[in-house]
């Protein structure tokens, strides 16, 4: 019987020694980024020279508010070294209280702890609910994204040191145009006529916010207006001769295109979700500068 339990003792020992050795001659971990949306993969591209892969949960296109990553992206996930997030957005809720037991070593930046949130009641948009009437759209004010770039820098330089003198070269550059949008967009919007806009899902409210503007809501407490909510909206925005109704890619547009019809203002598409933020963000300028002035 001691023979026997000598022996358990010794292969035990041996296995373990063989686990050890494999773990200190372990490949160090792949250079995967994780992040919540694509406008998050252009300003890791952006501060890395694209040197990273980065792993997108949301693809363009999707609802954040409905949408379950695929196991491939899970498994990016587990295989990541960091991962940013906004904390509200639907999908996040849903799963990131599985994170620790994906990957306990995963840097975790969730990025809304950055920005002055916009809060209110529990808000239920259509397919999704924004817990605590938090708005999560922080990445669509130029402004508010300022704010997030300094912790976007440290965490990456931080994660992947390799990296960090690249991080730091390319970071005054990109900032310096982020901050040259900032301010060309004040003078946009301090110069518009009409402050007031349109939007068929409120992804707008950063935006509003730091630059002196009211956005609109076609839907109503994140549900289709009703026939009479539509009546009143339609009457509100003739009356007030608002200009523009946006709306982004993945939403219905006929209640937009009847307000529109009916209001004689332009539909103008939006998208979010789109990988190249920098140009979203002019394209909506642009859009400010041909309706409003």
């Amino acid at each position: 019987m001691k023979k026997m339990n000598w022996i358990k003792v010794s292969a035990l020992t041996f296995f373990l020694a063989v686990f050890m050795a494999a773990c200190s001659n372990r490949e160090p971990r792949a250079e995967v980024v994780s992040v919540s949306i694509m406008p998050l993969q252009y300003f890791v591209d952006r501060l890395t020279g694209e040197a990273l892969e980065v792993n997108v949960m949301v693809p363009e296109g999707a609802s954040h508010g409905t949408y379950s990553p695929t196991a491939r992206q899970m498994q990016k996930l587990s295989d990541s070294g960091i991962y940013f997030r906004f904390g509200y957005l639907g999908y996040e809720q849903a799963f990131i209280r599985r994170l620790g037991e994906l990957n306990p070593e995963l840097v975790e930046v969730d990025l809304s702890s950055q920005v002055e949130l916009i809060r209110g009641e529990a808000v239920v948009h259509g397919d999704h609910v924004h817990e605590g009437g938090i708005d999560p759209h922080v990445w669509m004010s130029p402004k508010a994204v300022l704010s997030l770039m300094p912790a976007i820098r440290e965490s990456l330089a931080e994660v992947f040191p390799q990296h960090r003198e690249a991080i730091h070269k390319n970071y005054p550059a990109f900032v310096g145009e982020i901050e040259m949008l900032h301010q060309e967009m004040l003078k946009v919007t301090q110069q518009m006529q009409q402050k007031r806009f349109l939007i068929f899902h409120p992804a707008l409210s950063y935006l509003a916010r730091d630059y002196g503007l009211e956005q609109v809501s076609i839907e109503h407490e994140g549900k289709e207006p009703s026939p009479a909510q539509l009546s009143r909206l339609i009457a509100d925005a003739r009356a007030e001769e608002i200009p523009v109704i946006f709306i982004q890619e993945e939403y219905d547009k006929r209640n937009a295109e009847l307000v529109a019809s009916e209001t004689g203002a332009a539909l103008v598409g939006i998208n979010p979700l789109s990988y190249d933020w920098m140009q979203e963000m002019n394209r909506l300028m642009e859009a400010f500068k041909r309706y409003f002035q």
